[in-house]
């Protein structure tokens, strides 16, 4: 009898320090994706409580996979940490068990909750470190490629957190993704700038007659206006895909596109600033956002 008080009280404890653990790895991956990825933080937020915590997760885990070619210039430290990311990755779906990491806490009892595809996490590790090197894109459908494997995968697994396993839903997921890797792209231009990279599809820049270095420079001519117009015309197709697709995706899975609001938002923003994408205007978050989301989720409307 004793021993059965113990072990009942031990276990209890336990219990109590998993949630414990959980709710500060929670409070964590809020807060990354808060400081990182706004957009996603709202969005999430308006998702049913019970997808949000595994939500939260996955964008966490995607913004800890990006930030690694940032934090070191050396591809072979990038891959080791990329290496760490998929052995823990292996270890969630072997053992069940992550290492006192926050993100990987949650995520492991995303996985745990929802049946998370381990794929779709690896997909997101192999992608990302075939592209340490921050090398231009080669043309356009390479850059919607690498997208496609990057940030539609964040949407597959938010829909399974959303309990939804419809093919019409996935479909539209992947011209979302590719969509918002092209916002992305454009977003990203002051950034790279700053680091001497150009990104941007190198067929459109010979097209166009645009120069790295023209770039890097921070000139704002037409040839550049030019390449912007290309690129964003070909996110703004697939978030008209998306919205034509509307009709045939379940009611539970429309959550999951919030993300197209803030693209919508941009692409617009953009074209009223001239394609000029370093106007300060383009880089502030629309303090209305989170009201036209809001909108967006009980209307139905994207």
């Amino acid at each position: 009898m004793l021993l059965r008080r113990i072990w009942h009280k031990r276990n209890f404890n336990l219990g109590i320090r998993h949630v414990s653990q959980l709710s500060k790895s929670l409070d964590y991956c809020k807060d990354l994706v808060r400081k990182h990825d706004y957009q996603h933080y709202l969005s999430t937020l308006l998702l049913p409580r019970g997808a949000r915590p595994g939500v939260f997760a996955i964008h966490a885990y995607n913004i800890s996979l990006s930030l690694v070619p940032q934090n070191t210039n050396d591809t072979n430290i990038g891959r080791m940490r990329y290496a760490f990311w998929r052995e823990n990755i292996d270890a969630v779906y072997k053992s069940g068990n992550a290492p006192e990491q926050p993100v990987l806490t949650l995520l492991a009892a995303a996985v745990r909750h929802h049946k998370l595809s381990k794929q779709w996490l690896l997909h997101m590790i192999s992608s990302r470190e075939a592209r340490l090197a921050d090398n231009p894109f080669g043309t356009i459908n390479e850059a919607e490629q690498h997208y496609d494997k990057i940030m539609t995968p964040a949407l597959f697994l938010t829909l399974q957190c959303l309990g939804v396993h419809d093919v019409n839903a996935d479909h539209a997921a992947s011209h979302l993704g590719r969509a918002q890797g092209l916002v992305m792209l454009i977003r990203g231009i002051p950034f790279f700038a700053k680091q001497h990279k150009v990104l941007l599809p190198l067929e459109l820049c010979l097209h166009h007659a645009v120069t790295q270095q023209s770039i890097v420079k921070r000139e704002v001519e037409q040839p550049l206006r030019d390449v912007l117009y290309d690129v964003a015309g070909q996110a703004h197709i697939h978030l008209e895909k998306v919205g034509q697709m509307k009709a045939n995706i379940p009611k539970d899975a429309l959550p999951a596109l919030l993300p197209l609001v803030p693209c919508r938002i941009f692409l617009s923003t953009l074209q009223r600033r001239n394609f000029d994408p370093f106007d300060p205007v383009c880089a502030r978050t629309d303090p209305l956002l989170a009201l036209k989301m809001v909108w967006s989720k009980y209307s139905g409307r994207f």
